[in-house]
């Protein structure tokens, strides 16, 4: 995502960012959630090692945090911990990640892998001050907005998270009644800011339409082969924070002759 992460990896280099992807929405259909279950089904198959994550001080390239709408502040770069399985894999990565200097670390109750990352935050040294832990909602998932924040908390191992991010639902109706009752987060303490994973134009300006909260903040796939203009316009209007995810495709793209051509210029690989 814009934070830049990515989780533990295959030991093949070419194949990290590939076998690393964002969720996408769990009801998606098509070619772009098929690539993706495949390269799930690739990632669980493959010998996962943490040395996989970029070996390089991110704080040295992390000159100042995003200031958020209302105040707070989100890091620059973060580890995406989609795909890595729970256990030492993500133990591993999130170690790692923190020992590298990444501040943001991102995971979901539908990763399964909560509990590793809150015993990797806790064991790195790193206070939790210095964190920035972002969790997400499924609503299929059964229960309300505050209990599974609540369920999260208890696996991470923490008293309130930085960003709690909702898959919005099919349906506009569902998706706005959903989104208000995230609102009861931030008024619980729960949650410091609340969002949408996943986010299309249309849902943010449903919720517009509807005059309800606006998204504090949101993640969606933006990158130089879906730029996703009027999304990033309207929220530039509206001061809500995009987090890219998979900047380069998700490392579907990573073959391209252009990103092949800039990586060389800079000497390094895609």
């Amino acid at each position: 995502f814009q934070e830049g992460g990515r989780g533990i990896v295959p030991r093949s280099p070419m194949r990290a960012a590939r076998a690393l992807q964002p969720l996408t929405r769990p009801a998606a259909t098509g070619g772009w959630w098929r690539a993706r279950r495949a390269l799930h089904a690739h990632a669980q198959q493959a010998q996962l090692v943490s040395q996989g994550l970029p070996t390089f001080q991110v704080a040295a390239h992390q000159d100042t945090n995003i200031i958020l709408r209302e105040g707070g502040a989100i890091p620059k770069l973060g580890l995406s911990t989609f795909l890595t399985p729970p256990g030492e894999a993500t133990r591993g990565a999130v170690s790692h990640a923190l020992s590298e200097g990444y501040r943001h670390i991102d995971t979901s109750e539908l990763f399964k892998n909560e509990r590793d990352v809150g015993a990797a935050i806790q064991g790195s040294g790193v206070t939790r001050e210095d964190v920035f832990i972002t969790t997400r909602y499924w609503h299929a998932g059964g229960a309300t907005p505050v209990s599974a924040c609540r369920a999260s908390m208890k696996r991470l191992g923490v008293d309130s998270v930085d960003a709690y991010l909702m898959y919005p639902p099919k349906g506009e109706t569902l998706m706005l009644k959903v989104w208000e009752a995230m609102q009861g987060l931030e008024q619980a303490g729960l949650a410091k800011h609340v969002g949408l994973s996943l986010a299309t134009l249309s849902e943010v300006t449903a919720i517009v339409r509807a005059k309800l909260p606006i998204p504090r903040i949101i993640q969606a796939p933006v990158c130089p082969f879906s730029p996703q203009r009027e999304l990033l316009a309207l929220c530039a209007e509206l001061g809500v924070h995009v987090s890219s995810l998979s900047p380069l495709g998700g490392g579907l793209r990573l073959e391209n002759t252009v990103v092949g051509g800039v990586a060389r210029g800079l000497g390094a690989r895609p």
